[in-house]
């Protein structure tokens, strides 16, 4: 393994993840350069703005940076690429392999994992050759050629959805009558939050909310109707609908918030 790939994997992960990770990497694994490191901070808003200019490794098509952001979990990498028009585009993934949590890097056509060779889409994250299987999370991104800025929103949601405000995600029993009912389940991501949640009416009548990133690498978990747990693809961690760890990897329990109801809506609070 070079000494740039080396670093990359110290600096995105850390000394000892880093030394995990490279245990990982095959002999015959390609040379795959690493997206440079640069830490940015978010605005209030939860957008991240990039001034395409003040990156070499991001201004020329083919190009990629990963950003670090203070308080988000997984790095984003951030690639440049034509559209078939022949406009700059510019798109964001998570920079973690969901299959033993390499950093990621770009060949200028996909996103490459150097341990395993997985290969991703770099624009919706997808999987394009495995042993990979689940496919990274991607983020609402935007390019203004007027002013050269990418602007990438950490916190988008889903039109459908209510969105979260002051931390607050109120569903009507009008949208969601399933919430009534002993054993429904609602799913969605609030705009302001940027990550999907999940409220479970329990059988015995009682309401839970949880996130749906798994603690152990970050991956999303999905909600398993037959089984009544949360399952997470990427390792086969599973969690109660309360969020408590049934199986590892993962040891910590799910974050979870707090619900209460009226006669018309659940109220879920802490979404923030």
């Amino acid at each position: 393994m070079s000494t740039s790939r080396r670093g990359f994997l110290k600096g995105v992960l850390g000394t000892g993840a880093a030394g995990a990770a490279a245990t990982a990497l095959p002999g015959c694994a390609p040379d795959i350069n690493p997206a440079p490191v640069t830490d940015v901070t978010a605005s209030s808003a939860g957008t991240v703005d990039l001034l395409v200019s003040r990156y070499p490794d991001l201004e020329p098509v083919g190009g990629a940076i990963t950003v670090r952001v203070p308080g988000e979990a997984v790095p984003l990498l951030v690639v440049h690429t034509k559209s078939e028009g022949g406009r700059d585009d510019f798109s964001t993934v998570s920079s973690i392999c969901t299959h033993v949590a390499c950093p990621l890097g770009f060949d200028g056509k996909d996103v490459v994992c150097p341990c395993h060779l997985s290969r991703f889409s770099p624009t919706d994250g997808a999987v394009l050759q495995r042993p990979a299987t689940v496919g990274l999370r991607s983020f609402k991104t935007d390019y203004n050629p007027g002013t050269r800025v990418v602007s990438i929103n950490l916190r988008a949601g889903e039109d459908n959805f209510p969105a979260a405000v002051n931390g607050q995600v109120t569903l009507p029993f009008s949208q969601f009558p399933d919430l009534r009912n002993n054993g429904g389940a609602v799913t969605g991501v609030p705009t302001g939050y940027g990550l999907r949640i999940f409220i479970f009416r329990q059988d015995d009548g009682t309401l839970s909310a949880v996130d749906s990133i798994c603690t152990h690498q970050q991956c999303e978990v999905e909600f398993r109707a037959q089984e009544k747990d949360l399952f997470c693809p990427c390792h086969a961690s599973t969690f109660t609908l309360q969020g408590e760890v049934t199986r590892e990897p993962a040891t910590l329990p799910l974050k979870r918030f707090t619900v209460s109801e009226t006669p018309d809506a659940v109220i879920v609070n802490g979404v923030q």
